[in-house]
């Protein structure tokens, strides 16, 4: 599940997640857009994470939150525009009457899904409440056409390897693991991100090559031996527009998605002088 259920019935968790690696290996054209075709492995954060409460007193359904951006374009209220196709005329009225309260902690444009992450929390927890009778394929489904990351985060998999747009999320043998997120207080746009490597750097050759080295069967331990640019595809593209980010590449931490957000490894060790039970952070 993206999200867990807090205290208050109708509270939930909308957790992040990062990139372990993200490859670019071609494009494609849907309904007139075009977009880059991926292949990546996403990870689950349980530290960090949104907090949405659902509110069914409200005149009118509403979004309320620190967003960058205007109503129409947010992933919730997008995620409940593409629903209502499916709600009894009884489901629509009471989610007529819903107030979606989010607190905020994850970073917008710091590439770690945090609108894809509060889009399929909003689906799960109204499946759950309205007692909807929908497949998980059917929500994620509807799911992608809100953004590529929620089907990961409606997949219910910690970790996963994902493909194409983001659509394609299948299980894989690898264990998630402790992770530090290092957050710049820069925001990233996505857009100009892709626009940029493609641009800048997309080359059929390379795409071949790329092809070639079979990234989603590569093991954790192999990818945390990469360097930044080897692992994420679109660091140089991020690099030529925030080169303000290129501090932290030189700190050996690994970019996340599109984002301005590195990420690494956390390493516990038993110092030998304590006792077993005690870990130290590294």
């Amino acid at each position: 599940m993206v999200c867990d259920f807090l205290t208050q019935d109708s509270t939930y968790k909308s957790y992040a997640k990062i990139n372990l690696f993200l490859k670019i290996v071609g494009k494609t054209q849907v309904n007139g857009i075009n977009y880059h075709l991926l292949e990546s492995r996403f990870m689950r954060v349980s530290h960090l994470y949104d907090v949405l409460t659902f509110d069914w007193s409200a005149q009118d359904f509403e979004v309320v939150g620190n967003f960058d951006c205007p109503m129409q374009q947010n992933t919730i209220y997008k995620a409940y525009r593409l629903l209502l196709p499916y709600l009894k005329e009884s489901q629509k009225e009471a989610l007529k009457h819903l107030r979606v309260l989010v607190d905020k902690k994850i970073p917008s444009g710091g590439g770690l899904g945090g609108g894809s992450s509060n889009a399929a929390c909003f689906l799960q927890g109204i499946h759950q409440k309205l007692k909807l009778d929908l497949d998980k394929q059917t929500l994620m489904n509807l799911g992608a056409q809100v953004g590529s990351d929620v089907p990961f985060f409606l997949s219910g998999l910690e970790i996963a390897n994902v493909e194409g747009r983001g659509e394609i999320v299948e299980s894989c043998d690898q264990e998630p693991f402790e992770v530090e997120i290092i957050i710049p207080k820069i925001s990233c746009n996505t857009a100009k991100v892709f626009q940029k490597y493609s641009d800048s750097f997309y080359q059929e050759a390379k795409i071949k090559q790329i092809k070639s080295q079979n990234w989603l069967k590569k093991a954790n331990q192999e990818i945390f031996t990469k360097s930044a640019l080897e692992n994420n595809d679109l660091l140089a593209a991020v690099l030529l527009l925030y080169p303000q980010l290129e501090s932290y590449v030189k700190e050996n931490l690994f970019l996340s998605g599109s984002g301005s957000c590195f990420w690494r490894k956390k390493i516990l060790r038993v110092n030998a002088t304590e006792s077993k039970d005690s870990t130290k952070v590294e």
